[in-house]
């Protein structure tokens, strides 16, 4: 067989998957292949590849390796490295393994850009002012776009939702791209259980009483310490001596990434709520069907993984909390101010928003026997070491590793596991690195 009908068939093997034995030199004329070992990987930040023809995922870089997965022509596949001989490593729905490619190319990606609105602003269904109003936002939102249509408006994405604004109430942001947090105003919260007043005085009528940690839409100052506020879209007035603004503070951008940053300075959209949880199917400490054994899809799936994988190797786990509600996360943070203070509240508990459980992607766990939930004690433990060696696996990262404690803000925590998908949990538990190192960001 010629060299060129060598590449031929062997092309043709990497599409079709028919299966071959190498007998020996004299059979079809080809040389025996040998491959021992994991295949060694240049790794390269993860990029989106088209497939261009029916193709086979294997577990190796050789068509002599067995196929994890078929996918069609079309199918966008997430490059993570490149294998040896013109094979490269990728990821698909949540597997890993190994195409040629000479049946894929790169993706086509569009730029995609952050704008600021410069007034309140309705996003529509069309690109036209007859078309139906999806959603008003406020002046200051950030939309993100990838696409600009006819006429002056610009096809937007936000919270989830896609739709039309028009180009005359919008600028470009010069903020950084996803996942870092955007920049925003001052955020303000109250230190204590609070008085929403018609007047700037305590002889004002009492408009609403907020809980401590809530955050604050503060529009100016009034006179004698007191704030104007807006609050359920009514003028109202709050003592300054129970409002904190909280320096460096923004509000996230892309509260539905899977790598999202939330944390002491990146605080989630007031009363966010992930559009896609679901009940996990893992074991929990407890019996009862409430929000804690909630998550994301995605992270759902993984975590269900992560469980299995740890049984087969002899480790058993159990779920303690995973998605907790903003109106939770505010009762728990009001509980604790009331009881020790809110600076002192502060430096155990998160302020609403700015809770890991509040994205759906994070979640408490413990040993099969249920002690040590959420205590130091699990440190050290078969469970705690097990899931520090093979979290990565599944797409999950220890958030507060030990040492880390200035950068997370948040003490060692062994037993919380933060799902970011397998390519950045691997890379950071590679590096010894935290989720804000990995990003570059506070």
């Amino acid at each position: 067989m010629t060299e060129v009908n060598k590449q031929r068939f062997y092309k043709k093997l990497a599409v079709t998957g028919l299966a071959f034995t190498l007998v020996g030199a004299g059979t079809l004329g080809l040389h025996s292949f040998h491959f021992t070992g994991e295949p060694t990987v240049a790794s390269a930040a993860a990029e989106t590849y088209t497939t261009t023809a029916n193709l086979n995922i294997r577990s190796g870089p050789s068509t002599s390796n067995a196929i994890i997965a078929t996918v069609k022509q079309g199918t966008q596949l997430t490059v993570i490295g490149q294998a040896a001989s013109g094979w490269l490593k990728v990821s698909y729905q949540g597997k890993t393994g190994y195409v040629s490619s000479e049946y894929v190319k790169k993706s086509a990606s569009s730029t995609t850009k952050t704008y600021v609105t410069t007034a309140n602003l309705n996003i529509r269904s069309g690109p036209s002012t007859s078309s139906t109003i999806v959603v008003t936002v406020k002046q200051g939102t950030q939309l993100t776009s990838t696409e600009q249509a006819a006429n002056g408006w610009l096809k937007v994405s936000y919270q989830g939702k896609t739709g039309y604004v028009s180009t005359q109430y919008v600028k470009e942001s010069t903020g950084s791209s996803e996942p870092a947090p955007a920049p925003a105003a001052s955020v303000y919260v109250a230190t204590a259980n609070l008085n929403v007043r018609t007047t700037a005085s305590t002889s004002g009528a009492v408009m609403a009483t907020l809980k401590a940690g809530t955050q604050l839409d503060v529009t100016a100052k009034a006179a004698n310490g007191w704030l104007k506020i807006t609050y359920q879209g009514k003028v109202g007035y709050v003592s300054g001596q129970y409002v904190r603004a909280l320096a460096g503070m923004k509000v996230v951008s892309n509260p539905e990434s899977i790598q999202v940053v939330v944390n002491k300075q990146n605080k989630l959209p007031e009363n966010y709520v992930p559009k896609d949880l679901v009940y996990t199917t893992i074991p929990f400490t407890f019996k009862e069907q409430t929000e804690k054994k909630k998550m994301r899809s995605e992270a759902a799936a993984a975590i269900a993984q992560l469980f299995a994988g740890a049984k087969k190797q002899g480790v058993t786990l159990l779920g303690v909390s995973a998605y907790r509600s903003h109106a939770t996360q505010s009762a728990l943070f009001s509980s604790y101010v009331q009881r020790d203070g809110y600076d002192k509240a502060a430096t155990y508990s998160a302020l609403p928003g700015t809770s890991e459980h509040e994205t759906g992607l994070g979640i408490d766990v413990t040993k099969g026997d249920g002690t040590c939930a959420a205590q130091d004690c699990f440190g050290g433990t078969k469970e705690a070491t097990w899931l520090d060696a093979h979290a990565a696996e599944y797409g999950f990262i220890i958030r507060y590793p030990k040492g880390k404690d200035a950068v997370t803000g948040y003490k060692y925590e062994p037993w919380h596991l933060r799902y970011v998908g397998k390519p950045v949990a691997q890379a950071i538990k590679s590096k010894g690195i935290t989720l804000e190192e990995y990003y570059g960001i506070k």
